[in-house]
């Protein structure tokens, strides 16, 4: 591998680096940290907020939240939220 090559494999990870870390700040800055994506066997996806233990349900656009709920404890049932 010559110097150029080299320079350039340096340059690239360093970058994706700088990049990863530059959209994980956004995440956190909008308060997306801790929040787990998941899908449904029906092609619905969902999003669980470690930090408050809610769910959220959206259809198969993500253009519709269909369900709210909140987990009191691991093994009980998930009880719609307050308001929703």
């Amino acid at each position: 591998m010559n110097k150029m090559a080299a320079f350039l494999v340096i340059v690239i990870a360093t970058m994706s680096f700088c990049l990863g870390l530059t959209m994980q700040s956004r995440a956190q800055q909008k308060s997306f940290a801790g929040v787990i994506p998941f899908s449904t066997t029906s092609d619905r996806i969902g999003f669980f907020d470690q930090t408050t233990g809610r769910v959220y349900i959206y259809d198969n656009n993500i253009n519709n939240c269909l369900f709210i709920g909140q987990i009191r404890g691991l093994g009980q049932t998930i009880q719609p939220a307050a308001g929703k």
